[in-house]
């Protein structure tokens, strides 16, 4: 009964938003495990380029993404830095602080999974629509150097569990990927 009670807002504060209460959600969740599949349309190519693989999350900072097929690649951030292995190759290292783009992209992704609303305004205008069971967050670029990069991003889920994520750049090209519980 004392938890219910803590859960009401007090007389006269008005309730949580439903972006506050989702992103509170989110923010409780302390790892998370997923497959994925993604389809990337870019212009300069006739057909879509189609990958699978593995996404990890853990709290506070740390995501994973593991390409399996077609080709070994893994994109892994460890707070500010991002690291890239291709098939077999040595590591490349970005620092995130030196390519504000970037940590936006990265946190479009990171900063929902995170339940980080303050990270996702400091890149981006954000919507939320549909219900704490369905829901889609679009991300809209604030600043002008992100403009040019992206159109719009959109995420997808049900609960606490990231479903879909959709990247459109300023060019057109896209990027849609499909994200499943992993097994």
């Amino acid at each position: 009964m004392l938890l219910s009670l803590v859960s009401v807002p007090a007389a006269g504060q008005p309730s949580p938003s439903p972006i506050d209460t989702l992103m509170s959600r989110l923010a409780a969740v302390p790892t998370s495990r997923a497959s994925f599949t993604e389809e990337k349309t870019i212009a300069a190519l006739t057909e879509p380029v189609r990958s699978e693989g593995l996404l990890v999350y853990r709290r506070p900072d740390h995501l994973e993404k593991t390409t399996t097929a077609p080709n070994r690649e893994s994109l892994m951030v460890d707070g500010d830095r991002l690291s890239i292995v291709a098939d077999d190759q040595q590591p490349r290292i970005i620092e995130l602080d030196s390519e504000p783009s970037l940590r936006a992209m990265v946190d479009a992704v990171r900063g929902t999974l995170s339940g980080d609303l303050a990270a996702l305004r400091r890149s981006y205008d954000v919507a939320m629509q549909g219900t704490l069971a369905a829901w889609r967050l679009t991300l809209t670029p604030r600043e002008q150097s992100l403009k040019q990069l992206l159109r719009q991003v959109t995420v997808e889920g049900t609960g606490t569990e990231l479903r879909a994520v959709r990247i459109v750049q300023a060019n057109g090209d896209q990027s849609s990927m499909t994200i499943r519980p992993a097994s």
